[in-house]
């Protein structure tokens, strides 16, 4: 299927996305996990173009082919991504296709980030589902694992403050990652609260449907971090097998997405309205 690649400015960073369109069907964004390009998605993009989809995939900023690399004067937190990236990046598409995205499909911190602009009203008439995606609220984990997690939120924290980004692909965790990213993801593991929940006390709590889909042993985020963070927009929740004997859940699940996608198509169908 053709694509067309569009250069959306965000701050410093140039962010590829790109779009592939079949006739006038409904348009699925998918947004990656923090550190993942975009190309890793390639098995889910098709699945969801052979369903009769159009596509589009954004890289997150400096991830990928998005450059510059984060660094201290090229940096960006949640909030940001929230209230200046997701919708920027709606705008763009409705150039494109001017009902915008019919669906959004979120991994990880793709799942997050929607599922606070859904909660904020920035995510148009999309449907949205977050995959492998939970709040990061250290209550989410229980016993060595919530020790873990604590401990190493202060590391990235304090990394990220010294080196001005953080070293995500020598640490395990993400990839080259922005400082204030990391800075927010670490205060939300101890406060329990992401950056953009403090706006949403102004805010008038939108009835958007949302799906959560959790995959059983994924240690990032578990059923209960899903449950948590659909509690942000009343949303339900799901937990799945893992969809790949190998790896770990949290990514691997995009080397066999057809099951998600069956789950997600299943929830869809539920949605539609019965006809009078």
């Amino acid at each position: 299927m053709p694509q067309q690649t569009h250069i959306l400015n965000f701050g410093p960073f140039q962010v590829p996305v790109t779009t592939a369109r079949n006739g006038d069907s409904p348009l699925v964004l998918v947004l990656p996990a923090m550190g993942v390009p975009a190309n890793r998605y390639r098995l889910l993009l098709e699945e969801l173009q052979k369903l009769g989809y159009s596509t589009a995939i954004s890289e997150l900023p400096g991830t990928g082919e998005s450059l510059p690399r984060p660094h201290r004067k090229a940096d960006y937190g949640y909030n940001d991504l929230v209230f200046s990236f997701i919708p920027q990046l709606i705008e763009l598409l409705e150039q494109q296709f001017p009902q915008g995205p019919a669906l959004i499909l979120g991994h990880s911190i793709g799942g997050q980030t929607s599922t606070l602009a859904a909660r904020a009203g920035l995510t148009g008439n999309a449907k949205v589902v977050s995959i492998a995606a939970g709040h990061v609220d250290h209550r989410s984990w229980r016993g060595l694992h919530k020790c873990a997690i604590l401990v190493f939120a202060s590391i990235a924290s304090i990394t990220s403050s010294l080196l001005g980004y953080f070293p995500g692909a020598r640490m395990g965790f993400g990839w080259h990652e922005a400082r204030r990213l990391m800075k927010d993801w670490a205060r939300s593991i101890f406060s329990g609260r992401f950056a953009p929940e403090d706006r949403f006390g102004q805010m008038e709590k939108t009835n958007q449907p949302t799906l959560h889909i959790a995959l059983d042993g994924d240690p990032f985020a578990p059923i209960q971090a899903a449950r948590r963070l659909a509690a942000i927009v009343g949303g339900e929740t799901r937990e799945m097998q893992p969809t790949y004997p190998k790896g770990n859940p949290h990514l691997s699940w995009i080397k066999n997405p057809t099951p998600v996608i069956e789950a997600v198509q299943q929830w869809l169908n539920n949605k539609e309205p019965t006809p009078s």
